[in-house]
């Protein structure tokens, strides 16, 4: 269809799901520049999320790091390992492959039932970045430039 796709991961740090979905959509004739690859900051620190997110956005794809705002029952990362995650990307020159989202899915994570909300990744993570020194150039990249690209796209 040409149309972007988004996957998802499990939750439990699972680098070699980020590899296999990679390699079945790119099988089937997917261009992976029109792909996220999700739940990228949910990779623990003793997996070595740095080496999964470089393969990632080395074979052309998105590093969905989508749980934002929020911590998952099943890997908790902290926010402050999820920011370093942004951080290293940079370092290693890949701002060109970073997607950020809270991976809102369901009402425990409404504000109205005492979660983030929907602007988690704006109101929280985002000035995180800022704090951490991430320049506003970058991070309008990440936030306009790269999602603008994902989304391009022409039928087929």
């Amino acid at each position: 269809t040409g149309l972007p796709i988004f996957t998802h991961t499990p939750h439990e740090s699972c680098p070699s799901c980020a590899m296999e979905q990679m390699d079945v959509i790119e099988g089937v004739g997917v261009d992976l520049s029109h792909v996220v690859i999700g739940h990228m900051a949910t990779i623990k620190p003793e997996h070595d999320p740095l080496g999964t997110h470089r393969v990632v956005a080395e074979r052309g794809a998105f590093v969905g790091l989508d749980t934002l705002g929020h911590e998952m029952g099943r890997s908790d990362i902290p926010a402050a390992d999820k920011v370093r995650m942004v951080q290293d990307l940079l370092d290693a020159g890949l701002e060109d492959h970073i997607l950020l989202s809270s991976d809102m899915g369901n009402v425990r994570q409404f504000k109205r039932f005492y979660g983030h909300g929907w602007a988690s990744v704006l109101m929280q993570f985002v000035p995180k970045l800022r704090f951490a020194g991430v320049p506003e150039e970058t991070i309008r990249k990440i936030l306009v430039d790269n999602p603008r690209r994902f989304l391009a796209f022409v039928p087929v």
